[in-house]
């Protein structure tokens, strides 16, 4: 059977076989941030913040808005490094939560945020090298076409390679040392085969997305010059609750593609 298939098949039943689990070990983390939001500014969420009007006079954000952006940023990190070590964790070492926290682990957490950190600076590098290349080439073939096409292999392209490296993150979450470098060599028999999760899952996110976007969409309106022509949308709260419940599995099934080729090309663990 391929690899990448079952692969695939392996982090979907891994996150969907103990959704409940899952549930409690980050459910509860994810909504901190959403709840600073909530108390401050709900208009993030569903969009209506950003909302263009062009006949309506400009009014920018309140101190404390912004205050309880940056705060929910912040803390939406913290809570995410907690949960992704958490989630790791539980699949690697049957490390289940007791309480409506999962066990903080402080080192763990601080070596999860720099392995993170290091990943983050290299894609960043790779895409800042990339994205002035396809903007040149763009203005060379004037092909706006050719310029979004290649914008979206350059997301692939870079999601790829950040699975390629990423073992270092599950690693960090169970106590274990490893490089960029041998992560990278690690994954290199499978390199080709892991493309598969990696463009479904993308794919299904895109898909799911788009459907709450045509079904719950309250409002849409165009950008200042229908730059690229874009429209800023407005979700219903029935939107906005689905799209955050996309967002958080599609975060869970990154989490298990990581932690499960950590365990299979690192540990030697079988595939369901």
């Amino acid at each position: 059977m391929d690899y990448g298939y079952q692969l695939l098949r392996h982090i979907v039943h891994q996150v969907f076989g103990n959704l409940l689990t899952a549930a409690r070990i980050t459910l509860v983390l994810a909504l901190i941030p959403i709840g600073i939001l909530l108390a401050t500014n709900p208009g993030v969420l569903t969009g209506g913040a950003f909302a263009y009007d062009p006949t309506a006079p400009s009014d920018d954000f309140s101190g404390m808005a912004l205050i309880g952006i940056l705060l929910a940023l912040l803390t939406g990190v913290i809570c995410w490094l907690w949960a992704a070590v958490a989630w790791h964790r539980f699949v690697l070492l049957e490390e289940y939560p007791t309480g409506i926290f999962p066990a903080w682990r402080g080192s763990n957490i601080g070596n999860y945020f720099g392995n993170s950190l290091l990943i983050g600076l290299i894609m960043f590098g790779l895409g800042f090298a990339f994205g002035i290349g396809i903007a040149l080439l763009s203005i060379g073939i004037q092909s706006e076409a050719l310029a979004i096409f290649l914008l979206i292999g350059l997301v692939f392209g870079l999601s790829w390679v950040a699975t390629r490296i990423g073992l270092i993150l599950p690693a960090a979450a169970i106590g274990e040392r490893l490089g960029i470098g041998e992560s990278w060599r690690a994954t290199a028999p499978v390199a080709g085969q892991i493309i598969l999760p990696i463009f479904v899952l993308a794919l299904a996110s895109t898909i799911l997305n788009q459907a709450i976007i045509v079904l719950f969409a309250e409002t849409a309106a165009a950008l200042p010059d229908d730059f690229f022509a874009q429209q800023q949308v407005t979700l219903s709260w029935a939107g906005t609750i689905l799209s955050l419940i996309v967002t958080w599995l599609q975060m869970l099934l990154n989490l298990a593609l990581m932690t499960t080729l950590y365990g299979n090309l690192i540990e030697g663990r079988q595939l369901n």
